[in-house]
């Protein structure tokens, strides 16, 4: 029952900051590499906001796949992203501990290749995390 009241919470929270998708092939950079924008997820320890998992990701075309049509899924890549990103932060995310970034990567690929078999990897470009503030 926390979990659940846990997961609206951070679902709440994430519908009031998550960026919206940039389009791909904007800007300079690479035109196989399709920016998925960032995000911001709550993590929860014991039924209350203990930090905030901030990240800035892209993905990559799988091998022989056309970005463009890797570009037109974002939306499924993003809720898929969202989604992994909200487990590990509720599992394996600390404020006070280093991300593994590792386990983050293989999350995160995972749920883009079920979301897209056009996905290649996904590129975690900036992640970092941030402690609650205070309660007053």
């Amino acid at each position: 029952m926390r979990r659940s009241a846990a997961r609206l919470t951070a679902a709440a929270a994430l519908l009031a900051v998550a960026a919206p998708a940039r389009a791909a092939g904007g800007g300079s950079g690479d035109s196989s590499v399709v920016p998925l924008g960032k995000f911001r997820v709550p993590i929860i320890d014991a039924g209350r906001l203990d930090g905030n998992l901030e990240l800035d990701l892209a993905i990559t075309p799988a091998e022989g796949a056309d970005p463009a049509q890797l570009g037109s899924a974002q939306p499924a890549l993003r809720a898929a992203m969202l989604s992994a990103l909200l487990d590990f932060a509720q599992l394996r995310a600390s404020p006070r501990v280093a991300v593994d970034a590792e386990a983050l990567a293989q999350a995160l690929n995972t749920a883009a290749h079920a979301a897209d078999p056009h996905a290649g990897n996904v590129l975690i470009l900036e992640v970092r995390t941030s402690t609650a503030p205070s309660a007053p």
